[in-house]
């Protein structure tokens, strides 16, 4: 697959990526695209497996593939992995960031089903958090120094957990439980459509959590270099915010219409901010 081919995936089924990705510089804007293609492939495994063994076999197919890169051998023969081959000599992308990755979706086929607070805090540091360190070494061309690496590492944490309470009524409907909860959560009040009061209480918690961490990312001060990066999570606030007050409905979140959408990333893009 070539860059503009993986444009093409990124923009049919993540445009929030594909918007932010198109503000780097020409040789990181495909490579960009390269990076968010593959984790289109390894996120959407769970919705084109039978089963969760399945599942485990094509991470270990990208495990290997990935292996390979680093040690130098030619790219398999794969539409995504010859352009993220190419993006990770470019950028020295490290593979112990998508080992780690790829570690974390290895829950995804079961649901995902995460036990506890710990498990769920590594998985979104392992999924979104990993992604976009990787996409700020893309931007800045290597490493984007200490604290442009903290800063994506924590504004990927809340823009990870603000999709995941965006994508709940779908994880829910499928049987998924990506949310530790203090005692088992009430099916029967899941599918009806109603938020159970220890779920309200899980997600105050995290989006809490993940505001701090945005306003952490904020007081780094990153480069300008990484800001496509840290702009694929521009939606988090707008997601955390109402799932730290009482009362928040996750089967009745706001979508708005792309024209929206679009507006609110313009206004992140010439006033500033993440």
């Amino acid at each position: 697959m070539s860059h503009d081919a993986c444009e093409s995936l990124v923009r049919d089924h993540d445009r929030d990526r594909w918007a932010t990705a198109r503000l780097a510089p020409p040789p990181a804007t495909g490579r960009l695209f390269a990076l968010y293609a593959f984790n289109l492939e390894v996120a959407r495994i769970p919705s084109v497996v039978s089963e969760p063994m399945l599942g485990e076999i094509r991470l270990q197919w990208w495990r290997d593939a990935l292996a390979e890169i680093h040690a130098g051998a030619a790219p398999r023969r794969h539409e995504v992995v010859a352009p993220l081959a190419e993006a990770i000599a470019a950028a020295d992308l490290p593979q112990d960031l998508f080992e780690a990755l790829l570690d974390a979706r290895s829950y995804d086929p079961q649901g995902p089903a995460i036990g506890d607070r710990a498990l769920f805090d590594a998985y979104v540091d392992g999924t979104a958090g990993g992604l976009m360190r990787l996409a700020a070494r893309i931007c800045a061309g290597g490493d984007p120094g200490a604290e442009g690496d903290q800063a994506a590492r924590l504004a990927g944490w809340a823009s990870g957990a603000a999709a995941l309470i965006r994508a709940l009524p779908a994880l829910y409907a499928r049987g998924g439980d990506p949310i530790p909860t203090q005692g088992e959560l009430d099916r029967n009040t899941l599918a009806e459509g109603v938020t159970p009061e220890p779920l309200r209480e899980a997600l105050r918690g995290i989006a809490v959590d993940g505001l701090e961490k945005l306003a952490q990312a904020r007081r780094l001060r990153p480069g300008a270099e990484i800001r496509p990066a840290l702009l694929a999570g521009w939606r988090a606030e707008e997601t955390l915010r109402p799932a730290a007050r009482p009362g928040f409905e996750v089967f009745a979140q706001a979508v708005p219409s792309e024209f929206v959408r679009r507006g609110r990333l313009l206004r992140r893009v010439f006033f500033g901010g993440l």
